[in-house]
């Protein structure tokens, strides 16, 4: 004799339900590639009744509960999947629902969406066949025959059914899950560990199958109906629904007792709707096994172990890769690391090393933000930029490695000139102004901005490289601040807004969608902030002093002509290493 399990299950949108020892657990594959897992206590109202545990009772009773948790199993699914454009709204029927039942609608909701499917039920798989056979009672078929006949098209309109729908690409991957879960299952109860690999190995046709159930509903129908003769179609089918209590509940017995016998009776009484499975399951996905395979673990109360470094790694690089992130390798090593509080060489370097599900939470909550195309320098908070690794976050430019090229011309121009108060106007991060000060210990620097995420990753750069008594910020609308405190410097140095606001829209989504557009627009022509600073430097820049600006690829000339028009004198064009314009700076005279 079979051991008698007590896990059963469904496939549903995206995932899996299973019914154990622990409770009825859902887990589903949503759409940022995780799994989720709900677990709900198993109750059923046999338990208080010792009538409807009485055998072919307890049948009917169990179908009913059956079909009510799986209604509800599958609205839980799918409420993962709504349209992300769309907002979900409420029909008129929840509407009305809500206001006439209030709490208590979802529970009438259910009761109509049940009905509906039995009604819809019945027309398919009693009526159709029930008018077919009746067909041939003008042939001369006997009650036995005709009963035979029904079953044989009920059979056919069943398989039609199944073979139509199996065409659309959502109830194929439906059909993906139920092979999982009878993989899953067959596993379990051979003993052995529950890991994709030994699962895969395993038969997607179960004997315990719904798909089972359904053919012996038809044989126990056929033999039942037999004794009420062929009356009239609308008597027939009456007769089915009132047998459908006995019918099911019988079936459900040999169902019961096909899942503990290994013998031969059982075995060919098996074998149709084994072969029936043919239809109903397809060969699953490691994917999908996984979902399988957590949906039973809670259902049974089975601790998950704790994932290796690179099974988080596979992981996360399976869904960036799936999200179209070009560096999806390197980012989820960085995500990674970043968690762990390691560097990158650690976590490549230590696959087999086991991470506290705490920190695998975390690690899931970055992929998912990475995977939404937030910037991974904002995720990891810091970027490296002249040597040195700069706090960011959301509000303020990360900086880009071009932007080295004007540091190193004002370095240049500093050691030179023996300047030593500087300031970086526009600063952001800061970037410019702590780097320079970071390397060149005998210059001050004002780092001048107008945003307060500014003011605030400034003074966090300035502690962290312990800036303090030579850096400062101030929180000005441009120069306006320093004029009317008569500062005066020896370099200014800045990375203004200088994209044309026409063409904001067809920057990068990761930079249109989360960098500040405060620190991207220079207004229509892109030139805005060129002719505001240059004007406004007249008045805190030394004699001779020098200024420099971080240019677009194609504004090196039109730059030029207004640091000409205010009197710069030297001015000079500077290109990168890809051979773009990228500074220009010019020389003060008064």
């Amino acid at each position: 004799m079979k051991k008698d399990y007590a896990v059963g299950g469904q496939a549903i949108i995206e995932g899996v339900m299973m019914r154990g020892n622990k409770g009825i657990a859902t887990a589903i594959r949503i759409p940022d590639r995780t799994i989720k897992v709900e677990i709900k206590k198993a109750s059923s109202i046999r338990e208080k009744n010792k009538i409807l545990r009485v055998p072919i009772i307890r049948g009917f009773i169990a179908l009913i509960e059956s079909l009510v948790t799986g209604i509800e199993t599958l609205n839980y699914s799918s409420s993962f999947f709504e349209e992300e454009e769309e907002e979900k709204s409420e029909s008129s029927i929840e509407k009305f629902l809500n206001k006439l039942f209030k709490d208590k609608s979802d529970t009438i909701l259910m009761g109509i969406v049940l009905g509906m499917s039995f009604i819809i039920s019945g027309i398919i798989f009693i009526l159709i066949p029930t008018i077919i056979a009746n067909l041939f009672k003008k042939l001369g078929v006997n009650n036995v025959g005709l009963n035979v006949i029904e079953g044989v098209f009920r059979v056919i309109i069943f398989i039609m059914y199944i073979v139509a729908i199996s065409k659309m690409e959502d109830i194929y991957r439906l059909l993906q899950y139920h092979g999982a879960e009878h993989k899953t299952i067959f596993c379990y109860e051979a003993k052995e560990e529950l890991t994709v690999e030994n699962v895969m190995k395993y038969k997607r046709l179960h004997p315990r199958c719904g798909t089972n159930f359904l053919f012996l509903v038809m044989i126990v129908s056929i033999i039942l109906l037999s004794i009420t003769g062929w009356s009239s179609l609308g008597e027939r089918v009456l007769y089915r629904i009132l047998l459908l209590p006995i019918v099911s509940g019988f079936s459900f017995e040999i169902i019961k007792w096909l899942s503990k016998s290994n013998s031969k009776l059982s075995k060919i009484l098996a074998y149709p709707g084994l072969k029936l499975q043919m239809l109903t399951t397809r060969e699953p996905d490691e994917s999908q096994m996984e979902v399988a395979i957590a949906s039973l673990k809670a259902a049974e109360g089975i601790s998950e172990p704790d994932k290796t470094i690179g099974e988080l790694l596979n992981m996360g690089n399976e869904i960036l890769k799936d999200a179209s992130i070009p560096s999806y390798i390197l980012d989820t090593q960085l995500l990674l690391a970043k968690i762990l509080e390691v560097d990158k060489l650690y976590v490549i370097t230590n696959r087999n090393l086991k991470v506290n599900p705490l920190k695998e939470k975390e690690f899931m909550e970055l992929i998912k933000l990475r995977k939404g195309s937030m910037p991974i320098k904002y995720i990891l908070g810091n970027t490296e930029f002249m040597g040195i690794d700069l706090n960011v976050k959301e509000g303020v430019l990360i900086p880009r490695p071009d932007t080295e090229n004007l540091v190193e011309i004002v370095l240049e121009y500093i050691e030179k000139e023996n300047y030593e108060n500087v300031c970086d106007l526009c600063t952001g991060s800061g970037a410019i102004g702590i780097s320079l000060a970071y390397h060149k210990d005998s210059i001050n620097v004002h780092c001048i901005d107008i945003s307060p995420i500014s003011n605030e990753v400034v003074l966090e750069n300035i502690n962290k490289f312990r800036l303090n008594g030579r850096v400062s910020f101030i929180k000005s609308d441009l120069l306006e601040i320093p004029i009317k405190k008569g500062y005066k410097y020896d370099v200014l140095v800045s990375n203004p807004p200088y994209i044309k606001s026409g063409d904001i829209d067809t920057l990068m989504d990761d930079v249109k969608a989360f960098e500040p557009h405060l620190a991207l627009d220079g207004g229509e022509d892109g030139l805005v902030f060129y002719k505001t600073i240059t004007r406004e430097s007249k008045e805190i820049l030394s004699a001779s002093g020098l200024i420099a600006f971080e240019i677009g690829k194609d504004q090196g000339m039109e730059v030029s002509e207004i640091l000409d028009s205010f009197g710069y004198k030297n001015i000079k064009i500077i290109k990168d290493l890809s051979g773009f314009d990228r500074v220009v700076i010019g020389k003060n005279s008064i």
